[in-house]
């Protein structure tokens, strides 16, 4: 699997850690999102917004790639440890157009990984993206996507 790895501009100032003492994640991201789909690896760049009110964590995420711009996702999730090593458990809820036709697909996985200030690398081994309305195919929506890793730096 292929993964990019991130860092902070040496210029980008971060705030200091919140009061638990987890890494200070909120702002905007920038990075990429891979996945394995039956034997074919994917990949799309990613703008990630994150709130973050000491250990609770919520934003969105972009995909910017032209094949998946349609896509995007909220972000829900906790932090824990101390930083520098702060570690994020959230779910991440993921919106698809169909391929043809109305309506949307939807998937949602729980994602865990290193948040740091500087970098995040959170992962899922496995999403189903399925239709979002009963009555169509799933082969209007990707299905399964496999080991999935989103990895981003601060902008």
């Amino acid at each position: 699997m292929v993964v990019a790895a991130f860092s902070g501009s040496p210029g980008v100032q971060t705030a200091s850690a919140p009061p638990s003492g987890v890494a200070n994640v909120s702002g905007t991201w920038s990075g990429t999102s891979d996945w394995d789909q039956h034997g074919v690896h994917s990949i799309s760049g990613v703008t990630v917004a994150l709130d973050q009110d000491d250990r609770t964590v919520t934003g969105t995420v972009a995909f910017t790639s032209p094949a998946y711009q349609e896509w995007s996702g909220t972000i829900t999730g906790t932090l824990a440890g101390t930083s520098p090593d702060t570690q994020f458990v959230g779910t991440i809820d993921l919106h698809a157009p169909l391929s043809a036709g109305g309506g949307d697909c939807r998937g949602r996985a729980v994602f865990a990984g290193p948040s740091a200030s500087s970098s995040l690398r959170w992962d899922t081994s496995h999403v189903i993206i399925a239709p979002s309305r009963s009555g169509l195919p799933a082969s209007a929506c990707r299905g399964a996507l496999d080991s999935v890793v989103l990895t981003a730096g601060r902008e």
